[in-house]
């Protein structure tokens, strides 16, 4: 593990310890990692470990309910920050709908953000069949996470894996895919490359950005790049919200044998597919001994934030864009951010695990039309 590194990955909640620790198998033992959790039983594997709330919770988790997740994280948020020290940018992965994952997340990331910790959230929504108790919980988490974040990915499990017929096979494939992907953009940030993608830059490009879609395509072969162009166009990852994109990141991770052409064909098809008129950043990573005869390519679309398209000078959001974000079902951030005024700092209100501080149209999911 590098220590010294001034990046950190955090997996909050057993399903984000988990996916933390395949981020880790998929890029190597080099990443500076802090996994925290309330079971703890998690912490009998491998990396640095929290025990969130031990006190409130003797390590037996959150029995499901996110406001004990909250509480648990705000009960040791002292614990995370010797972890903490030299780290500029935070990545989080987590896995709403449970306890921990969706309320814990919430704590952490407004914890980093309140040390001047940039942090980028890759979290998974619940497969629809988990029922509509945990999909409300994850509802309810977005526009909280994404207040707080400076970047936020929301990844529907649905969209991981189609037409799967092997439960187990299925929830393999998509920590594995959303971990390998993860490990990609980790290896952008840490690996040099012509192009380079450092935190500066990084956090440039998401200053103002709200929600984010990504995904990571493969390919080998004398077609490879034509290969990653179709598979991006007809990935569910990417697919189009009506919200206009604030910027688009295309990473390319290939061996000695990258070609420029390759590199100008990934970049003009993937601004046709952002549709054009988007700024635009290129990253490469040139790696023979990852990448050798392997094209990599993976695709960040960044949305405008709330407020920042249809808002006021004050990035207020007006009727407008709380209706597109509702229809999208995108989270609309509600909070310091949004809001503003002589209620930034006001704590969210729960009542029933649910935020009411949320319009009750987006924490039910209720599409209202213009």
């Amino acid at each position: 593990m590098n220590a010294s590194s001034s990046l950190m990955m955090i997996g909050v909640g057993t399903a984000g310890c988990a996916l933390a620790r395949g981020v880790r198998q998929a890029f190597g033992e080099d990443i500076r990692l802090l996994l925290a959790d309330t079971d703890a039983g998690t912490g009998r594997s491998d990396g640095p470990f929290v025990l969130l709330g031990g006190d409130r919770l003797s390590g037996r988790g959150t029995g499901g309910n996110d406001v004990n997740g909250r509480m648990a994280a705000e009960d040791s948020l002292h614990a995370l920050d010797a972890s903490l020290q030299g780290v500029r940018l935070a990545v989080v992965v987590t896995a709403l709908g449970g306890g921990t994952g969706t309320g814990a997340t919430i704590e952490i990331v407004k914890h980093l953000r309140s040390r001047a910790i940039a942090a980028t959230v890759f979290a998974t929504e619940p497969f629809k069949m988990e029922g509509e108790e945990r999909a409300r919980r994850a509802r309810g988490a977005l526009p909280l996470i994404a207040e707080n974040a400076n970047g936020a990915f929301f990844i529907p499990l649905d969209k991981l894996v189609q037409g799967e017929d092997n439960l187990a096979e299925a929830l393999q494939r998509a920590i594995g895919t959303l971990a390998s992907g993860i490990a990609l953009f980790w290896r952008l940030l840490e690996k040099p490359g012509y192009i380079r993608l450092d935190v500066e830059r990084l956090l440039h490009i998401v200053e103002q950005a709200g929600r984010a879609r990504f995904a990571a395509i493969e390919a080998q072969g004398p077609g490879r790049a034509a290969e990653i162009l179709d598979k991006l166009a007809r990935t569910p990852l990417l697919a189009r919200s009506e919200g206009p994109l604030q910027s688009v990141l295309l990473g390319i991770l290939a061996g000695d044998d990258l070609r420029l052409g390759e590199c100008a064909k990934l970049a003009d098809g993937v601004q046709a597919l952002a549709g054009g008129k988007v700024p635009f950043t290129l990253a490469t990573v040139n790696d023979e001994q990852t990448f050798a005869g392997r094209l990599c390519a993976v695709v960040f679309f960044f949305e405008l934030g709330a407020g920042t398209a249809d808002g006021d000078a004050q990035g207020k959001t007006p009727r407008r864009a709380a209706r597109r974000n509702a229809k999208n079902g995108s989270a609309l951030a509600v909070g310091p951010q949004a809001q503003g005024g002589r209620f930034s700092n006001i704590e969210a209100t729960f009542y029933n695990n649910e935020n009411l501080d949320v319009p009750t149209f987006i924490r039910r999911g209720i599409s209202i039309e213009s």
